[in-house]
């Protein structure tokens, strides 16, 4: 399987999406290595997108923000998909925001 190092390269971050709080346990494990600034492992909370930077801290991607990521690539993260990652498929690429929601005007 391949490593959160491995997949930041030489990109200053990466995105991950991760489906459930069962694969957030998954998530724990690659992110040994990382923190969320100063706060205690013990009281990471889950989320649907977590952005992964090259000094090694962690913070929550708003869901907005994820979504709207898909209209265009430019000046955007890399989007890997954590299920496609830990299920060792080839491409692991998140092509879809994987959330549905309506503006209400």
């Amino acid at each position: 399987m391949r490593t959160i190092k491995e997949l930041l390269g030489t990109e200053e971050k990466v995105w991950f999406y991760i489906d459930s709080e069962e694969l957030w346990q998954d998530f724990l494990e690659l992110a040994k290595d990382f923190c969320f600034g100063e706060m205690p492992r013990e009281k990471w909370k889950f989320g649907y997108v977590i952005a992964v930077h090259s000094n090694r801290e962690m913070g929550h991607v708003p869901v907005f923000i994820w979504c709207m990521s898909f209209g265009s690539t430019e000046g955007v993260p890399v989007k890997y998909d954590l299920r496609k990652i830990i299920d060792g498929e080839e491409d692991i690429i998140c092509n879809v925001p994987h959330f549905k929601g309506k503006m209400i005007c």
